[in-house]
């Protein structure tokens, strides 16, 4: 569970009333329930094929009733179906289980994504990975935090063979990717963010997601000196996807100057696979 003792500690940080303690502790209610059910969540298929389990629909459930008790003009997307006044100038994206399919497999890096626009822009982050006890937030204007710790992105310097980066699963057949490091699939679109804000991975390439999967992660990304931009090259506008679509175009992550070797090192193949 995360510690009481550094949420005690952020009591104070507030960002246009928004105490950051409280989705915290909404992160911290969500994993439990997820906790619970691991290693034995019966699942089923939704219409677009991914996985769905019981414990997405209850936490989704929790973090709006969370939400709309403490901020009851907020606006609120979930994946789970969750649309409530989408256009108002703060509006909360939630992903109750980010990951669903690795959790399914028992794998670890799956987690809790809860994040803040406003004005159609990522303003507050707080992502919780249970089975690691690791939450990753940040708030504007406080930089962005490992637990306690504060975290920046890989300083820019001369890639190794032991530096990686976080890709896609199917990395492998939708991509060429000639690059000196290493790269690893993490399973779940937060871990991409998340390693690569904190600087173990130098820079990440996700593809084929919602508003939720991101608005959290691009928070404490850009919060800890990371920016977002097409493989192209064109700077990401979260703003195209705030009505639930899918953005289907690769996107990387990383420090600026991370971004620019990544883009000359991996191309979409085509036809893509």
């Amino acid at each position: 569970m995360i510690p009481y003792g550094w949420i005690q500690a952020t009591k104070g940080i507030i960002v246009s009333d928004v105490p950051i303690e409280f989705p915290l502790r909404w992160a911290r209610e969500a994993g439990a329930i997820a906790l619970r059910s691991f290693n034995h969540a019966v699942a089923q298929r939704k219409p677009d094929h991914t996985w769905v389990t019981e414990a997405d629909v209850t936490i989704e459930r929790l973090l709006v009733s969370r939400i709309t008790e403490h901020f009851p003009t907020h606006g609120i997307i979930g994946e789970e179906q969750t649309r409530r006044t989408i256009d108002h100038e703060f509006l909360w994206a939630i992903d109750p289980l980010d990951g669903t399919a690795i959790f399914l497999a028992g794998l670890p890096t799956w987690g809790v994504s809860i994040g803040l626009l406003r004005h159609g822009q990522p303003y507050l982050g707080v992502i919780y990975l249970p089975l690691l006890n690791d939450c990753y937030w940040s708030v504007p204007g406080s930089g962005a935090f490992w637990n306690a710790q504060l975290i920046h992105v890989a300083a820019p310097r001369p890639c190794t063979s032991d530096d990686w980066i976080s890709t896609p699963s199917t990395a492998h057949r939708r991509y060429t990717i000639d690059f000196i490091g290493k790269t690893r699939s993490i399973g779940a679109t937060i871990g991409a963010f998340c390693y690569t804000a904190r600087g173990s991975a130098i820079g990440a390439l996700i593809n084929t997601f919602a508003i939720w999967d991101v608005a959290a992660g691009l928070a404490i990304l850009q919060a800890a000196g990371g920016v977002a931009a097409e493989l192209s090259g064109t700077p990401f506008d979260v703003r195209t996807i705030l009505d639930g679509s899918t953005f289907t175009t690769p996107v990387l992550l990383g420090a600026p100057e991370y971004l620019a070797v990544l883009h000359k090192n991996i191309h979409l193949r085509t036809p893509a696979l």
